[in-house]
């Protein structure tokens, strides 16, 4: 008996390690945000603060631009005074690159993105062009998914349509949600799963 209660115990373990690395989220609810100074950082920093209103409380953000924040933060923000690389495919909308740097139990704990500060054709992108393809970045950071194809309703996370909203949309607010508040209530159930099997 006590073995099938052990094997229990390490079966739910495994599917709630499984389920969290299926939903990739912030395990906390307020998150410092390094962001090197340039004359983008205030664009950069009205994308992050639209995410967290959308949240409902759920997110916050902390800002800081000092050395010491650089080294600290969880969520670094760089500028490249530079065209952006080829295999940026979608010029003028999204000259960025972001990528996670840790993943543990399903949790994100560390961010990048570096914003270039020139298209492939040489242009020089605006602050506007800086919020709107931030919108859609802050939003991987976040751990929501690609959209793909025709997206109806409009969404910052559709690729067709990075750099086109000046805002979120209700659909962007309603993936945010889902993710944190159902994801929350899942991992909350997990656990006392577990501890009832114990």
């Amino acid at each position: 008996m006590k073995k099938l209660f052990l094997l229990a115990g390490i079966l739910l373990l495994t599917a709630g390690s499984v389920f969290a690395y299926s939903m990739p989220r912030w395990g906390m609810t307020s998150v410092d945000v390094y962001i090197e100074e340039n004359e983008f950082s205030n664009a950069v920093q009205r994308a992050f603060e639209a995410w967290s209103q959308a949240s409902n409380g759920k997110l916050r953000f902390r800002f800081y631009t000092t050395r010491f924040a650089s080294n600290n933060a969880p969520i670094k923000v760089s500028f490249v005074n530079e065209q952006a690389p080829y295999y940026i495919t979608r010029s003028k909308r999204h000259e960025t690159t972001g990528y996670f740097t840790n993943m543990e139990d399903g949790f994100i704990n560390a961010a990048r993105v570096q914003i270039y500060t020139k298209t492939r054709e040489k242009r020089p992108v605006t602050s506007d062009d800086v919020y709107k393809t931030m919108l859609n970045e802050v939003g991987y950071i976040l751990g929501l998914e690609k959209l793909f194809g025709q997206c109806d309703p409009p969404s910052v996370m559709c690729m067709d349509q990075v750099g086109l909203h000046n805002s979120l949309t209700e659909r962007d607010r309603e993936l945010l949600i889902e993710k944190y508040e159902r994801s929350s209530n899942d991992i909350k159930e997990m656990k006392s799963k577990q501890n009832k099997n114990r």
